[in-house]
C-alpha cells in the first residue's frame, strides 16, 4: 500500500474538493498524467454513530438460537469485530462513497476513463475510513469551434406506412383515461430517500441519508422492498429493514439497518409521457413530436435514423479533434465489456469468431472517444444533469421503442436489471452524457 503522505513525488491536486458533505472529505493525488489516487474519508463522528448502531443489532439478534441481548456493547463489538466492520465499510461504500466520488470528480472537472477502481478500504484507530480508488483520466482536450461545424442529418424513409406506426405508437402509449402518476406501479421507476433510524425510529445522524432509483417488477422471487413500495404515493414515507445492497452478505433480517424510505419521484413505465418527450428534445408542436418519434421507427440497413444522426455526429467530432486514448485505458475498457457479454447466451458464438479480440479492442477505443469527446463538451458548456433529466432518461429507456433514444448507459451500474438499486450521481453521468449529445444534435441540426 503506498504511504501518501511519505511519497514526495506524488502531486497533490490542489483545487478544493467541494463540500457535499460535511462528514465526508476528499483528497486527489495525481500518480501519473493518467492515474489518479482518490481518498475518500468518513469522519470518525459518522463511523462511530453507526458503529453503536451496528452493535445494538448485532446485540439483539440471535444466532443459532443463542441470544447475546445480555452481553454489553463492548463484549458484542469485540466478539463480532470482523462482521460489524465489513458491515459499517459495505454500507458507506454503497450509500454514500460510490456517489461521493462521482459527483467530486466531476465538480473537479476531472474526464474519467473508466468506473473507478477500488484499491482498499481502512479504518484508523479513531475509526475513521478512508476508500483508496484508482482512477484513470483523460487527457485535456482543445475543443474547437462545434457548434460551426457542417452538418448533413441522414434523412428518413419516405414511407407512409411508418407514419401509421408513429400515429399508432403515440395513440396506444397516451392513454385515454386519467393516469395516476402518483402511484406506484409495476414497470415504474422510483426514487426513494432513506434515513437510518434506531428502534424506536429516531434518526441516527442526519449524514446517515442517501437516494436511490429502482426499477419496480415482479419476477419468480419478488424483494420485500419491492413490495413494500407496491402502491404506495409519492411523498409517501415507511420503515423498512430490507435495503441491505450487499450480496455478500448473510440475508438476515435481524442484523439488518432500519430506515425511514420517503418517495421522492415515480416515473410511469408503461405510459408516454408527451410532457417528457417534448423537454427532453425541445420540441414545440405536434409534427415536431411525429418526425422525432421517426427517428426510431425509419431504419436503413438495419440501422434507424437516431443511430445514423448519432454515428454521423462523433464521426464529426472526431475527425475535427483527433486524439489517441492511452492503451492501459483501452484494455480497462475492455476488460468491462468482456464482463458485460460472458453472461449473455451468445458470448461464445462470439468469441468463436476470429476477429472478436479486435472487434472488442476497436468497440472500447471507440466508447472511450465518444465519451472523453462529450465529458470536454459538457465542462465547456457547462451542461449539469438535474432530477428533470434523470426522469427524461429513466421515461426513455422504460419503453422498448423509445430505448433507441438512449445512447450512453452507466457503466458497472445494473440499468437494466429490475429490482436493482441504482446510486444517483453514477446515474447521472450517464443522464448528463445523454443530455450533451442531445444538445449537441440539437445546435447542429438547427
Amino acid at each position: 500500500m503506498i504511504d501518501l503522505h511519505e511519497q514526495g513525488s506524488l502531486e497533490q491536486i490542489t483545487r478544493p474538493a467541494t463540500v457535499l458533505h460535511k462528514n465526508i472529505t476528499l483528497q486527489i493525488m495525481m500518480l501519473s498524467s493518467h492515474l489518479h489516487k482518490v481518498i475518500i474519508g468518513i469522519d470518525s463522528r459518522l463511523v462511530e454513530a453507526l458503529i453503536k448502531q451496528t452493535v445494538d443489532i448485532f446485540r439483539n439478534a440471535s444466532f443459532d438460537n443463542f441470544s447475546i441481548e445480555s452481553l454489553s456493547n463492548q463484549h458484542v463489538e469485540e466478539s463480532y469485530k470482523n462482521q460489524i466492520r465489513l458491515k459499517i465499510k459495505n454500507y458507506f461504500f454503497q450509500h454514500h462513497v460510490i456517489d461521493f466520488i462521482f459527483a467530486e470528480t466531476f465538480n473537479q472537472k476531472l474526464i474519467m476513463a473508466n468506473y473507478p477502481r477500488l484499491a482498499s478500504v481502512e479504518m484508523q484507530p479513531n475509526h475513521a475510513i478512508t476508500y483508496h480508488f484508482d482512477i484513470s483520466v483523460a487527457d485535456p482536450l482543445e475543443l474547437k469551434e462545434w457548434k460551426h461545424f457542417s452538418f448533413k442529418q441522414p434523412k428518413r424513409k419516405k414511407y407512409k406506412d411508418l407514419d401509421k406506426q408513429v400515429i399508432t405508437f403515440i395513440d396506444n402509449r397516451v392513454s385515454p383515461k386519467k393516469l395516476n402518476a402518483s402511484l406506484i406501479e409495476d414497470n415504474d421507476w422510483v426514487l426513494i430517500e432513506t434515513l437510518m433510524v434506531d428502534a424506536q425510529a429516531t434518526p441516527i445522524n442526519a449524514g446517515l441519508k442517501s437516494s436511490f432509483w429502482i426499477k419496480i417488477g415482479h419476477q419468480d422471487v419478488t424483494p420485500p422492498l419491492i413490495t413494500q413500495l407496491l402502491g404506495k404515493q409519492l411523498d409517501h414515507q415507511f420503515y423498512t429493514t430490507d435495503l441491505d445492497m450487499n450480496e455478500d452478505e448473510d440475508n438476515n433480517d435481524l442484523r439488518s439497518y432500519r430506515f425511514l424510505v420517503s418517495i421522492q419521484s415515480i416515473i410511469k413505465g408503461t405510459h408516454f409521457s408527451m410532457d417528457l418527450f417534448k423537454s427532453t428534445f425541445k420540441l414545440k408542436n405536434k409534427i415536431d413530436i411525429h418526425n422525432k418519434l421517426m427517428e426510431v421507427f425509419s431504419y436503413r440497413n438495419d440501422i434507424s435514423q437516431r443511430k445514423a444522426i448519432i454515428d454521423e455526429v462523433f464521426h464529426l467530432l472526431l475527425s475535427k479533434h483527433r486524439f489517441e486514448v492511452p492503451k492501459h485505458l483501452v484494455l480497462r475498457r475492455e476488460e468491462y465489456i468482456l464482463e458485460t457479454l460472458m453472461p449473455q447466451p451468445d458470448y461464445h458464438v462470439y468469441k468463436a469468431q476470429a476477429d472478436f479480440r479486435e472487434c472488442i479492442q476497436l468497440l472500447a477505443e471507440k466508447q472511450l472517444k465518444e465519451e472523453i469527446v462529450i465529458d470536454h463538451i459538457t465542462h465547456h458548456e457547462h451542461i449539469r444533469a438535474e432530477l428533470r433529466d434523470m426522469q427524461q432518461y429513466l421515461h426513455l429507456i422504460s419503453n422498448k421503442r423509445l430505448k433507441e433514444f438512449v445512447y450512453f448507459r452507466p457503466l458497472v451500474e445494473r440499468i437494466d436489471d429490475v429490482q436493482a438499486m441504482i446510486n444517483v450521481t453514477p446515474l447521472s453521468q450517464a443522464v448528463v452524457r445523454e443530455k450533451t449529445l442531445n444538445y449537441i444534435i440539437y445546435t447542429l441540426t438547427h
